[in-house]
């Protein structure tokens, strides 16, 4: 006679830990009055990146929970991480909320559309927040900041991207102890080939932390 196994406490108590930072996140989001939660289809976004939109995907806000799952993981390394970097942006709302939640140096948000990131920086100038950054720029051309990062990327380009926006920052990869915690990992077989390595998975979150192996093998 088979038999199931019965759920851990922490399987039992997850439902109320979703609902708890589910009213906690939008008590903070009602309070600076920040606007965050719109669909936009990639024919709509705006960009001078012409070659970047053709390979990129729709802009859709990221679950907050989802996103504390990840770097709750990534903080599990005892790395002493002094930046948080959200490849594709939108808005703003991982930025802001790895601020809130986790002791960055400094906070990095980029996009390549111009108006999405007005409109992140218009969400930071209602919180009190001062060591984040909102910047366009096109992610097959920006070298990123050094330090310790975690780079935080909700699927928002294709492997063609992903591989230019790496190969340019293999150097960074290369000497610091950085990580990627990955949304929506569709493109981490990218990742793979080039060097990188799994850390973490969530197969029923579909989400996943990277390194660079080589800056580990060494260390």
């Amino acid at each position: 006679m088979s038999t199931w196994a019965r759920p851990s406490l922490g399987e039992r108590l997850e439902p109320l830990s979703r609902f708890y930072h589910r009213a906690s996140d939008q008590l903070f989001i009602r309070r600076h009055s920040l606007q965050f939660d719109e669909f936009v289809p990639r024919e709509s976004l705006v960009t001078s990146a012409t070659d970047s939109l053709a390979h990129s995907y729709n802009y859709r806000p990221y679950s907050t929970y989802q996103l504390n799952s990840l770097l709750r993981e990534a903080f599990k390394t005892g790395i002493p991480f002094q930046n948080f970097v959200d490849v594709g942006c939108g808005r703003g709302q991982p930025s802001l909320f790895a601020r809130r939640n986790y002791p960055f140096a400094h906070v990095y948000g980029m996009d390549f559309s111009e108006p999405l990131i007005e409109a992140a920086k218009r969400n930071l100038q209602r919180t009190p927040y001062k060591n984040v950054s909102f910047v366009a720029a096109d992610a097959a051309q920006w070298k990123v900041p050094d330090g310790n990062t975690i780079f935080f990327m909700f699927n928002p380009f294709d492997a063609v991207i992903m591989e230019k926006f790496l190969r340019l920052n293999l150097d960074h990869f290369a000497r610091f102890r950085s990580l990627i915690a990955y949304g929506f990992d569709k493109h981490r077989d990218t990742m793979c080939n080039l060097g990188f390595e799994i850390m973490y998975r969530s197969w029923r979150d579909e989400h996943s932390i990277l390194r660079y192996a080589a800056a580990y093998s060494t260390r």
